[in-house]
């Protein structure tokens, strides 16, 4: 029987995409046991119902969530904590990035539960500057990100979907708290690079188009997720 995926929906007060975004993930991912987790930052009562009554309206298994004032950081961790009871395995997906075609998980859930080695597999866009090399399982050409903790401007994972695995968290820590969420996501990309070399490292399917299979949407920054 397959690992549970927990998808942690990462969402403040941006009804309008976290609706697009939700409708496309329930459309589009496939999986044969997907949880949901809403990891809300305190938004207002509204949109805090409007979210859980549309994962509902969709057929979405939601197993908990919270909305509470945190910050970026610690309302991250909180959602991991609490999803992490339920499966080793957890989809990040902020609330402002629209998956547009069909996407089956499983091939990357097996690769995790597999392969101890690996602790992500991204699945938002490739920045242009990224280093790495290919590398494969079970017929699935992946390109595995190096490292680099001497290079700058080093690209923001952090922020795009991605599937992990605990042992990503348990490797290289919690997210940073009391920072912005552009400055956490720095942060906690820079936890990677400058982590155990030897850690579970980042892969990347390449037969994914260079700009990814979901669209950022939306002209509401994150830093407005204080």
């Amino acid at each position: 029987m397959s690992e549970p995926i927990v998808i942690i929906l990462q969402t403040y007060r941006r009804t309008d995409v976290a609706l697009r975004t939700i409708v496309a993930a329930c459309r589009y991912l496939r999986y044969p046991d997907l949880r949901w987790y809403v990891a809300d930052d305190g938004s207002d009562p509204q949109h805090v119902h409007l979210v859980h009554a549309w994962l509902n309206q969709h057929g979405a298994n939601v197993i908990g969530g919270h909305s509470e004032r945190l910050g970026y950081g610690a309302t991250s961790n909180k959602a991991v904590r609490a999803a992490e009871q339920e499966s080793s395995l957890l989809l990040f997906l902020e609330d402002d990035w629209e998956l547009r075609t069909p996407l089956d998980l499983y091939a990357y859930a097996c690769l995790l539960m597999e392969t101890s080695e690996i602790g992500m597999v991204r699945l938002g866009n490739l920045n242009l500057d990224v280093r790495g090399r290919t590398w494969g399982h079970n017929g699935v050409l992946y390109w595995k990100l190096d490292h680099e903790p001497h290079i700058e401007g080093t690209p923001v994972f952090t922020g795009h979907p991605s599937l992990r695995h605990r042992r990503y968290r348990e490797a290289y820590g919690e997210y940073p708290g009391g920072l912005t969420p552009g400055d956490t996501e720095l942060a906690y990309a820079w936890q990677f690079r400058v982590g155990p070399q030897d850690g579970p490292g980042i892969v990347w399917p390449v037969d994914y188009p260079a700009w990814g299979l979901f669209s950022h949407i939306g002209e509401v920054k994150t830093e407005t997720m204080l």
